[in-house]
């Protein structure tokens, strides 16, 4: 059987499975790209990133038996459509915990500090200083308490930081073990001296940040995005930050992307190519389960993390 790879870099080299392994590209792979190799050459399996898998896909490729998507999101994919032309959607719920709670606490103190800020600065000649917030001090929202919520919340306890949890799904037994607080929504955005995001995008979470809810924060405000893009409207929060020039906003997704909208303009940003779980370790764990996954299906073995539906 064959098995194509579209995405890049791809860390793994050496597969120790009686499979065929294609991976044509010495770049990043097109959703165009993609779907002409597929059909060209008749694949059995599909290990893809973040690029969109198109529906036509499963009408011209009929070989295709499943779709394993290497990372935890799969709004790139109509998981109910495949699933209805008997495509299976398999994802990897556990590779890029640490490494994005890891990039979310990393922007926390950037923002808190104005790391970003004081290092444009300084290149200017310019020898100024700010007061920044001690997160001792802070109250922490934490909006989405999975895998990698509970990861940052638990790397934040460290500091010493109130911290404030807010899920559709509460685990209230952890966070009572850990001395920690459920709220909703509103008290967490008036209560918060720093926000982030760890929650898919889904039509309950799009646009959960928009301009009704910014008008409800504290400022300054430090806000934190490693989940998705159009969880926070990013004309809405363009429009905070230049009203707010105390607040800050430190993102790593977007709604398009590669991105070049107007938050590039602004100094009360740090903005990144959505490479939080671009560590090596998380990569390669990411892209084992991802090819385990892909052959467990194939073989027509149980697999734990199969997807049966968008969300």
């Amino acid at each position: 059987m064959k098995i194509l790879i579209a995405i890049y870099p791809f860390l793994s080299n050496s597969f120790h499975y009686d499979y065929q392994f294609y991976n044509p590209w010495a770049h990043d792979p097109s959703a165009e790209e993609i779907e002409n190799e597929l059909v060209n050459n008749q694949y059995d399996a599909l290990i893809v990133g973040t690029k969109e898998v198109r529906k036509s896909i499963s009408y011209k490729c009929p070989s295709l038996k499943v779709i394993s998507r290497v990372g935890v999101g799969y709004n790139n994919i109509d998981v109910e459509h495949f699933k209805k032309r008997g495509v299976i959607t398999t994802y990897t719920p556990f590779g890029p915990t640490d490494s994005t709670a890891e990039m979310a606490l990393a922007f926390i103190l950037a923002g808190t500090r104005r790391l970003r800020n004081y290092d444009s600065l300084m290149r200017q000649g310019i020898w100024r200083r700010e007061f920044g917030l001690r997160l001792k001090d802070a109250i922490v929202g934490i909006v989405g308490f999975g895998r990698i919520g509970k990861r940052l919340a638990t790397l934040l306890q460290t500091f010493g930081c109130r911290i404030l949890l807010h899920d559709i799904k509460p685990d209230l037994a952890t966070a009572h073990a850990m001395g920690w607080k459920f709220v909703d929504k509103e008290e967490l955005l008036e209560e918060s001296d720093i926000i982030s995001f760890h929650v898919p995008l889904k039509d309950d979470t799009r646009d959960w940040l928009s301009y009704d809810e910014l008008q409800l924060l504290k400022h300054p405000v430090t806000i934190v995005n490693t989940a998705r893009g159009g969880i926070i409207n990013e004309q809405a929060i363009y429009e905070y930050l230049k009203e707010h020039p105390d607040s800050y906003y430190c993102c790593d997704v977007f709604e398009d992307e590669p991105y070049q909208g107007n938050l590039i303009e602004l100094e009360n940003t740090l903005l990144t190519p959505h490479a939080s779980s671009f560590t090596e370790g998380s990569r390669r764990q990411t892209e084992l389960l991802a090819i385990d996954n892909c052959i467990r299906v194939l073989r027509g073995e149980p697999c734990e993390n199969i997807v049966e539906r968008n969300e």
